[in-house]
């Protein structure tokens, strides 16, 4: 037993960091590390396809991951670009029905993958678990609703504006970072073509931010604020939902 442990102590440690799991109970966190598996991915792999039936949840622990939809005449548009720590298409895998986006790494990436007969069960009989995962699929759905509205009422500058500034944020710096990924990638994101992103650039320099190749400098964030127009009820960022259950008491 005690060598059965220590070979799950990586997935049980992934498990127990990650916030998803945070307030499953131990016994829970065995019982889905017992079958899960931590899978070192390279880039550029495919993880799967739209069209493919789930097998797994995947949680992402360290890398990035790209979602994309495809025509039949193999145009590609970008959908979201996922940073860790986060367990993504949850609503296919749940549901057991084939995914609608698919699913490639863009760089090195740590991936948790728990089998979806292993957490169906777990779920049938940990009320815990059930609450910590619709809490997550109301934050995915919220998001999924900002980023439509984003994209409907903003121009195209001002969502990159509001990329930028949450980039420097999240940097820590409030000034300067770099870009995550390649140019062409951030405006498939963002829905831009490589020209309109680069039209954006030069528009923002008029609004305090500076591109010069990889890293970008905001030389006035409140002025960028404005451009951006920022909204209490659209640009707030949640993180870990919850459904509060009222008491019975």
């Amino acid at each position: 037993m005690q060598d059965n442990d220590t070979a799950l102590s990586p997935v049980v440690a992934a498990l127990t960091h990650t916030p998803l799991f945070a307030a499953v109970s131990d016994d829970a966190l065995r019982n889905l590390a017992a079958r899960s598996a931590l899978r070192h991915f390279d880039r550029d792999e495919i993880l799967f396809r739209a069209g493919d039936p789930p097998e797994y949840l995947h949680v992402l622990i360290d890398g990035t991951v790209q979602l994309s939809a495809a025509t039949p005449g193999g145009r590609e548009a970008v959908v979201e670009l996922l940073r860790p720590v986060d367990a993504f298409l949850m609503a296919a895998a749940l549901v057991s029905q084939p995914y609608l986006l698919s699913a490639r790494t863009v760089e090195p990436c740590q991936i948790l993958l728990i089998p979806l007969h292993r957490l169906l069960g777990e779920l049938k009989t940990n009320p815990e678990l059930t609450l910590t995962l619709l809490g997550s699929m109301a934050r995915q759905y919220r998001h999924l609703v900002r980023e439509i509205k984003n994209l409907r009422l903003r121009t195209a500058a001002q969502r990159l504006a509001l990329y930028l500034l949450r980039l420097v944020e999240i940097d820590g710096s409030n000034q300067a970072a770099q870009l995550p990924h390649d140019k062409k990638l951030l405006a498939d994101r963002l829905g831009m073509t490589p020209e309109s992103f680069s039209r954006a650039i030069s528009e923002l320099r008029q609004h305090g931010v500076d591109v010069r190749g990889e890293e970008v400098r905001i030389t006035d964030a409140e002025e960028l604020r404005q451009f951006c127009r920022l909204d209490q009820v659209l640009d707030i960022l949640e993180q870990d939902l919850q459904v509060l259950v009222p008491s019975t008491s």
